[in-house]
């Protein structure tokens, strides 16, 4: 009989399967289990064993340790939440016990009940309006990182963020357009500000190349309809923002200038 069995991503997991990405999620399977035993491998391993290029691994690699790092804290914080629940019942209780008189909350060194609801106030409302139960920003927050040591502070961006109505798959491809464009190399702001400013909105894709299944063709994309229109021939068809990104890593598509 098998006795040990693991807690791990899955939403993670479905996502990449729902996204056609099962040899991924494959992938991530095999990175967690050596990540928890303890073995650990050469990026060079990883591409062999997965069957994708190096610099496809070492992107993969980077993008699994962050999604490992958000389901760890999240369950550290949900650690706490827990702690910090049964500490203050039982302290409430021991208080109780310890006098004839009722007591108001708050009173005589008590934990104040506004207190405890304002220190966990983030799991309120299902994890809601958090950065860090934001998948979405999250993901974004670190594609603008790994492009950039200017960043800015996490809890800023996720303000800005939450004002911008932009698929985030676009504003990832946006963010790694505008970081590579030599023009903006002397100038380049963090993502707070990539997101305040709109400067975004200059980098969403428009005019695209494509290659699928071996035919390159050059036309308009449009980001709020998600249809791509060749200007090459008759073909018009739906291009979500996931299999748009997922084209660029594989450098099946150019961004064009209008």
């Amino acid at each position: 009989m098998r006795m040990n069995y693991k807690t791990y991503p899955t939403d993670y997991v479905q996502q990449l399967k729902q996204n056609a990405n099962r040899k991924k999620a494959r992938a991530f399977m095999e990175y967690w289990d050596d990540m928890e035993h303890g073995d650990h491998n050469a990026i060079r391993f990883y591409a062999k064993s997965w069957d994708v290029s190096v610099g496809c691994t070492s992107n993969w690699i980077k993008e699994f340790n962050n999604e490992i790092d958000l389901f760890l804290a999240h369950w550290d914080i949900r650690n706490k939440q827990h702690y910090n629940y049964a500490k203050n019942q039982s302290e409430q209780k021991v208080n109780t016990l310890n006098t004839n008189t009722p007591q108001e909350i708050g009173v005589n060194g008590k934990v104040n009940e506004h207190e405890v609801n304002e220190a966990l106030n983030i799991y309120n409302n299902n994890n809601k309006g958090h950065w860090a139960f934001d998948k979405d920003f999250n993901d974004l927050y670190f594609v603008y990182g790994a492009n950039t040591k200017f960043k800015g502070k996490k809890e800023e961006a996720f303000e800005a963020f939450k004002n911008v109505s932009v698929d985030v798959n676009l504003l990832k491809l946006a963010s790694m357009r505008y970081l590579h464009d030599p023009l903006t190399a002397d100038r380049r702001y963090n993502l707070t500000n990539f997101l305040k400013n709109e400067i975004y909105l200059s980098y969403l894709p428009k005019r695209i190349r494509l290659t699928l299944d071996g035919v390159e063709r050059i036309g308009i994309y449009d980001a709020n309809t998600l249809i791509f229109k060749s200007e090459t021939d008759s073909f018009v068809g739906q291009l979500s923002s996931s299999r748009l990104v997922e084209l660029f890593e594989t450098n099946n598509i150019e961004f064009l200038k209008i």
